[in-house]
């Protein structure tokens, strides 16, 4: 009974994500796309074992260590729990731990497979840059494959917190001091004996395992068990919405104030209807964290890639295809907010919206793409 539903319930899940993936990528982009990419990939790999590419020999062993950290707070542990459970299988206590341990042993083992695959990738700038051994190099994946499990149990934990504050605070500070601890252990232990990292190692997996296993044991989260794991099952449609032009998030329904504009003042004291537009465009994105975040993040990921890649023509690359993403991002949260169904004084012909949309695109755009200009002379410079 207890392998019966879970394979029926990893069957179902299986079947759902594949048709959100069809739903993205049919059999032109799968074979004009996929299989170039992953053939010249694999020709460029196999490359790499021979000679390591000159861009690749700038690349710090820290920044290595980063990427394999940053991929250790990926992804949660799911259960497959729905919220008819607790019609039925609530009340049937070892099925529902036997659920539980599946799932966890499930997406414990799949995330130890993404880190072990993102290893092998690097494996010719590990052993022919920086001169890893085979044991060297066993240890350290063990290590971090270690650190995922921790940071998986870890991250239950921090789901079940409500206050939203306080769970922001406690995952911030964790990030940086678990962060901070494990990339000087790796560095350190690679100088003195790469062995106390495999007994650390072993230690992070008792803890993930006395941590889970407490967890797993208790029925009172079932209710944040569900709603993580929807949240979870929803993440790729969601990322799909983002980025469609007419899917529109839907905010939370808690009442927050805003960071900017929060008292409703008119922002030009002589007023028609193309500046109107503009002000109600400009108060709909900076009320709305949801931009004011999307655009940090676009912004902050191009400043750290050009800050860590060493040749200056991809820095310039970079910044010129931020250039265009940035503007068309802007144009679709534009067209997001004019399709509201309350703005019917302005037809969709009209050359207001045009002169409208214009004026946003340069007044959002202008100032991020000022400041990230300036940062790329500093860094060339």
């Amino acid at each position: 009974m207890n392998k019966n539903l879970f394979a029926t319930r990893l069957r179902k899940e299986i079947v759902y994500q594949w048709g959100v993936f069809r739903s993205v990528v049919d059999w032109t982009i799968f074979l004009y796309l996929f299989i170039p990419a992953i053939a010249i990939g694999g020709y460029q790999y196999y490359t790499w074992w021979s000679e390591i590419p000159g861009w690749l020999n700038h690349f710090p062993f820290l920044f290595i260590l980063i990427l394999l950290y940053l991929f250790c707070w990926q992804g949660r542990i799911r259960t497959f729990l729905e919220e008819a459970d607790q019609l039925f299988l609530l009340q049937k206590r070892p099925i529902i731990i036997a659920l539980k341990k599946w799932t966890r042993n499930l997406y414990v083992s799949g995330y130890s497979v993404g880190i072990l695959i993102f290893v092998v990738i690097l494996a010719p700038l590990l052993f022919n840059h920086f001169h890893l051994s085979w044991v060297e190099l066993l240890i350290i994946t063990f290590y971090f494959i270690s650190l995922k499990a921790l940071i998986l149990g870890w991250k239950q934990y921090l789901d079940g917190i409500d206050s939203t504050w306080k769970k922001g605070l406690y995952t911030i500070l964790l990030f940086g001091a678990l962060g901070a601890f494990s990339l000087t252990l790796v560095i350190w232990t690679l100088d003195t004996s790469v062995f106390i990292l495999l007994l650390i190692s072993l230690f992070q997996w008792f803890l993930f395992l006395l941590n889970s296993s407490s967890r797993i044991n208790r029925l009172t989260t079932f209710s944040n068990d569900v709603y993580v794991d929807k949240q979870e099952k929803l993440k790729y449609i969601k990322s799909i919405f983002l980025f469609s032009e007419y899917v529109e998030k839907v905010p939370s329904q808690r009442k927050r104030n805003p960071l900017f504009f929060r008292k409703s003042k008119r922002i030009y004291k002589n007023r028609n209807r193309r500046k109107s537009l503009q002000e109600l465009c400009i108060k709909a994105f900076f009320r709305n964290r949801t931009y004011v975040l999307q655009c940090i993040q676009i912004t902050s990921t191009t400043t750290v890639a050009m800050l860590i890649i060493p040749p200056i023509w991809i820095k310039c690359l970079l910044f010129f295809g931020f250039i265009i993403i940035l503007r068309i991002w802007v144009k679709i949260v534009y067209k997001r907010i004019v399709s509201n169904h309350f703005i019917i004084n302005v037809r969709k012909d009209d050359i207001i919206r045009v002169q409208a949309e214009h004026y946003i695109v340069n007044f959002i755009s202008l100032p991020v793409l000022s400041i990230v200009g300036l940062v790329l002379i500093l860094i060339i410079l």
